[in-house]
């Protein structure tokens, strides 16, 4: 499993106990995460839940309150060695891009920065991977945000590195610039590099990562391939019905399906079920009391999918 690293002691890099607390706020709660060789691995939470703190601490960043970051099994001195770091690209939220300079210069700095032999030609050479060869010349603050944090992805690798740290890559990005990012991503898992990737989005992490760690509240609350998590936290049945009605309604379900959590909301009710149970019966069972103007089987969001999570832990 990720969260146990020393379990896993071939790990390209590994976080062993980090915690890093913030005056009396504790961010990270004796985390640990291994990260393979050639994997892709999420961190998925809302915000808050911690993520940002473990890329910061395994990009070497942030100095961790405690616990230690190891390198290939050896933990790490901070800084991060130039040896370390000229091996790690890194895409933090903040773009933290020169606007007064045009989109080259910005990654002929980063080229120089880690001594990128014909950096001229590299710099070509991301500018066409990430889409953006016929805006070489734009300056960057005149770039929209989507082809800001594609800049952001080409700077990350204008070094080559073999082992990038992005923090929601997607972040207020659009459709078209989100798939497209998808696809860098998708290419760097084929060339068999290592990504380690934050992100609040269910869809990402299942449609990117080999491994999802699930956070809340600075822990680990799950962790293992993003499909067998999202099934494990079941599905959820959403009935439209008046306040009057929900109450023995609710009182039947309970009792139909004594493992599922059941909730008010504004327009009814809303029953979690688990993986292990057929959401249609429910479904069924409120439709046959005729009390309910409308019944929908929905995937659970990211929140009731940690509380799933959370609660099987």
């Amino acid at each position: 499993m990720p969260v146990h690293p020393d379990a896993d002691p071939g790990a390209l890099l590994a976080l062993r106990s980090v915690s890093q607390c913030f005056g009396p706020r504790v961010a990270l709660d004796a985390f640990s995460l291994a990260v393979q060789r050639g994997q892709v691995v999420g961190l998925l939470g809302p915000n808050g839940a911690g993520k940002t703190t473990v890329i910061n601490a395994a990009a070497g960043l942030q100095r961790p309150t405690s616990g230690s970051v190891a390198w290939e099994g050896d933990a790490l001195p901070y800084p991060f060695p130039r040896q370390v770091r000229s091996r790690i690209g890194v895409v933090p939220q903040d773009t933290a891009l020169y606007d007064e300079l045009t989109a080259a210069e910005n990654l002929r700095f980063a080229a120089d920065l880690f001594g990128v032999t014909h950096a001229k030609r590299r710099v070509a050479e991301v500018l066409d991977l990430v889409g953006l060869a016929d805006r070489a010349r734009d300056r960057a603050g005149t770039l929209s945000g989507g082809m800001r944090r594609r800049l952001a992805f080409a700077r990350a690798l204008v070094h080559d590195p073999e082992f990038l740290v992005l923090d929601e890559p997607t972040l207020a990005v659009d459709i078209d610039n989100r798939h497209a990012i998808w696809g860098h991503v998708r290419r760097l898992r084929r060339e068999g590099r290592t990504v380690l990737l934050s992100t609040n989005y269910l869809d990402e992490a299942e449609a990117l990562c080999d491994v999802v760690v699930a956070l809340r509240d600075g822990r680990a609350v799950a962790a293992g391939d993003p499909v067998d998590l999202l099934r494990s936290a079941g599905r959820c049945v959403e009935i439209d019905c008046d306040d009057d009605e929900a109450t023995a309604l609710r009182q039947r379900l309970e009792l139909l399906a004594p493992q599922a959590r059941v909730e008010a909301t504004g327009a009814g009710l809303t029953v979690h079920v688990g993986a292990g149970s057929n959401p249609d019966t429910v479904a069924t069972a409120a439709l046959g009391t005729g009390a309910v103007r409308g019944v929908r089987v929905r995937a659970p969001d990211m929140v009731e999918v940690l509380e799933a999570l959370g609660s099987h832990g």
